[in-house]
């Protein structure tokens, strides 16, 4: 027997594996640096759709804050009419609540009766002629997603909503 061909195919072989060790290892922290980012996003999200919630109650709940927006918005005081300014806000927030929910069950992050959950709770406010008019005027904004305003339109035809983690 050569040892030379032994040893050879040894450091051949212990050469090979080096080179996929690292590759592996980078697979690795690509998927963490993924899963930190995701649950940055995560951890962020809530904070920051809190603050807008937050100052849409404030503008609605301040009776001089409140004229302020409807004297410069006049389309919006056409668009809610006798409607309470706070109903409308409460309604908005539902909707951006839901589209919240929509991406991250897409994701896969919202579970069954999560998703079970928010879709049967926002069926009846889609019911409310103020709902339809608040997403026909949210989508005519742009201030929806263009995909989950296409997914959300048929509830306010009476349609249940489907479920994007199958899409």
């Amino acid at each position: 027997m050569d040892w030379g061909i032994v040893f050879g195919a040894t450091g051949m072989t212990v050469g090979l594996l080096s080179l996929v060790y690292p590759r592996t290892q980078s697979v690795h922290a690509q998927r963490q640096a993924d899963t930190a980012q995701l649950a940055t996003a995560l951890e962020l999200q809530p904070a920051m759709a809190e603050r807008i919630y937050q100052a849409r109650m404030d503008i609605v709940t301040d009776p001089d804050v409140a004229k302020e927006y409807l004297d410069s918005n006049p389309h919006m005081r056409t668009l809610y009419g006798n409607h309470a300014l706070a109903g409308a806000a409460i309604v908005r927030n539902a909707i951006d609540g839901l589209q919240d929910m929509y991406f991250l069950r897409k994701q896969g992050i919202v579970q069954d009766h999560q998703w079970h959950n928010w879709t049967s709770s926002f069926a009846p406010i889609a019911r409310t002629p103020l709902a339809r008019l608040i997403y026909e005027n949210t989508v005519a904004r742009g201030a929806l997603d263009a995909q989950f305003a296409a997914f959300l339109q048929p509830v306010f035809g009476g349609k249940p909503l489907g479920d994007p983690k199958a899409s």
